[in-house]
């Protein structure tokens, strides 16, 4: 996965882990200042759809930053929730 800061340009290779359809946390040495707004690009093991999702930063720690998602189109929740059923069956 990667992520940039929406008034940026530049993308930052990540690991994202704890992934939820409410947010996630950011593996990265380089995190954002709370309340930043981010962009997220991601591909789901099951799928090698490209997904493009905004978040805003809630904390950070020294290991990366836990993003909540805002404003997710209901196609990407729908397919993080199937990928997220596969996990607990």
């Amino acid at each position: 996965m990667r992520f940039r800061a929406v008034d940026k340009t530049e993308w930052v290779a990540a690991a994202a882990r704890d992934v939820s359809a409410g947010g996630a946390f950011i593996t990265t040495p380089t995190a954002e200042p709370i309340g930043t707004q981010i962009e997220l690009e991601l591909v789901l093991p099951t799928s090698d759809q490209v997904f493009t999702l905004f978040a805003i930063v809630r904390w950070v720690s020294p290991e990366g930053m836990g993003v909540q998602f805002a404003g997710e189109p209901s196609d990407v929740l729908l397919e993080l929730t199937d990928y997220f059923a596969t996990l607990t069956v």
